[in-house]
């Protein structure tokens, strides 16, 4: 019998387990990675009237759209061809597991490695977290039956990576200028701050700004649901010149601190990215309660994921503390 409490120990570890995992803080996505389109044999060979070289052709001009969107804003960094050849490291890759993830990530020295593959009909993308190893989005999209995969291939994979960077949470980071060297610091009797908003941005003056730390929560995607976000200081945008916006602080949350790369929210421009960029058929249902307004409902929406977790240790420890007893 003791071997069974045992047993019942461990499992109720288990079940406790995402509650540590709840502790981890997502770092700013600066550098990224995106590796070649893997291209399944039925995607070549079922492609009515294309021939394999079309669809190679195909997979390499989405690589080029995906990289091109994700630099043309300058908020990220994307590794080069000739990095990643000579890092012995430019090949197709599809799903990868988290230690694949992680190796990749130190290696490359890369804060998001984004993968995808065509498969039939279908474009999947993923985007992971080069220090965890933890999904950050993934998505997938069918082509148009009566149209050539190898047109329709460029043009997914644009629209895949516009609904990433709409679906993140932030819009900016903390910027600190060299000069100054702080990240917080008074200009009469305004306390002032600057974060860099990219140069594709829609901010203007009297914007409201948002510092946030966003935590992994349990296992979905963390830019779809799978986060709990929590803000920490509240300002507004003053000026925004070539990609960087001066916001006066009005309040920060007692015992924190606003730091060089802090995550920034900007609530008008994610509404905007959200309208113009975001797949309309699935990323408004993926979006949980706490992503749309954090500030309002966080605990609600945990504690809805965690009322059977909390009913089934409840019940476990309750058969423990009895087969206990009976010794």
């Amino acid at each position: 019998m003791k071997a069974v409490v045992f047993v019942l120990l461990i499992i109720m570890g288990i079940f406790a387990a995402p509650n540590a995992f709840s502790q981890v803080d997502h770092q700013l996505v600066r550098r990224a990675v995106v590796f070649p389109f893997k291209l399944e044999p039925e995607a070549v060979t079922n492609s009515r009237g294309v021939n394999k070289k079309e669809i190679e052709a195909a997979g390499e001009d989405a690589w080029w759209q995906v990289r091109e969107e994700l630099t043309v804003s300058r908020r990220f960094l994307v590794a080069s061809k000739q990095f990643l050849i000579k890092s012995d490291v430019y090949a197709p890759r599809g799903d990868l597991q988290p230690a694949d993830t992680v190796i990749l990530g130190k290696l490359l020295d890369a804060h998001a490695l984004v993968t995808g593959q065509l498969k039939g009909r279908v474009l999947s993308m993923q985007v992971y977290d080069g220090s965890s190893g933890i999904v950050l989005w993934k998505k997938s999209a069918g082509v148009h039956p009566s149209l050539k995969v190898s047109d329709q291939l460029p043009v997914l994979a644009r629209k895949l990576v516009n609904d990433f960077i709409a679906s993140i949470p932030y819009q900016g980071f903390q910027f600190v200028d060299p000069l100054i060297g702080k990240a917080v610091y008074e200009e009469g009797d305004v306390t002032i701050s600057q974060i860099d908003v990219g140069v594709s941005n829609k901010v203007t003056g009297g914007d409201p700004v948002q510092w946030i730390r966003v935590s992994a929560t349990n296992v979905q995607p963390l830019f779809q649901g799978g986060a709990k976000i929590s803000v920490f200081a509240e300002g507004r945008v003053i000026k925004v010149d070539q990609g960087l916006a001066v916001v006066e602080v009005l309040r920060i949350a007692k015992g924190d601190d606003i730091k060089e790369f802090s995550l920034v929210r900007l609530p008008r421009e994610y509404e905007r990215m959200q309208n113009e960029f975001a797949m309309k058929d699935a990323v408004r249902s993926n979006l949980s309660v706490e992503l749309v307004a954090p500030e309002v409902n966080p605990m609600e929406q945990i504690t809805k994921e965690r009322r059977p977790l909390v009913s089934t240790v409840s019940w476990l420890s309750s058969l423990a503390a009895v087969l206990l007893l009976a010794f």
